[in-house]
């Protein structure tokens, strides 16, 4: 039986973009189960890591280590800033775009003060760079609320 020119040209597509290393419709193909445990798979990788860090600040602040408390922030906000580039970047089904989308802006928002902290920590606008981190603190509880709601816990209040 020979296959329609339609089917023949996307079996060459997807040839094509297999061997390219391409998922054609990746966002379409995952289910919402896949795409929930694929980002909570990650955000577990992250908490203990993320844990470590909330414990040498803690740590540095009781010592009163201004160079230990910058280190451990550091790393923390690196760890947070490459986690949601993960997050932002997955392909979200089409099922739960409208419920991820608030959830990803809020994702960029605070990313945005976070980057905003860095820069004013570099110079060293500490009241600024405060500014910006209870910015980041009061979108926390809803950012945990929507992403709990979204079958996404471990990237939400299983993190804080």
């Amino acid at each position: 039986m020979k296959a329609a020119p339609f089917q023949t040209k996307r079996y060459i597509a997807v040839i094509v973009a297999i061997a390219l290393g391409v998922a054609p419709s990746a966002a379409a193909a995952q289910s919402p189960t896949s795409y929930r445990a694929q980002l909570n798979r990650v955000c577990r990788g992250y908490t203990p890591k993320l844990k470590r860090d909330s414990e040498k600040m803690r740590q540095a602040a009781n010592a009163k280590d201004a160079e230990a408390f910058g280190a451990a922030l550091g790393h923390a906000i690196r760890l947070i800033l490459t986690q949601d580039a993960y997050i932002e970047k997955a392909p979200v089904p089409v099922s739960m775009r409208a419920q991820m989308k608030p959830i990803l802006q809020l994702f960029r928002t605070a990313d945005s003060h976070l980057r905003s902290a860095v820069r004013l920590g570099i110079k060293h606008d500490v009241r600024g760079m405060l500014a910006e981190f209870n910015k980041v603190a009061k979108l926390t509880p809803s950012l945990n609320r929507r992403l709990d709601r979204a079958g996404l816990r471990d990237c939400g209040s299983n993190q804080t």
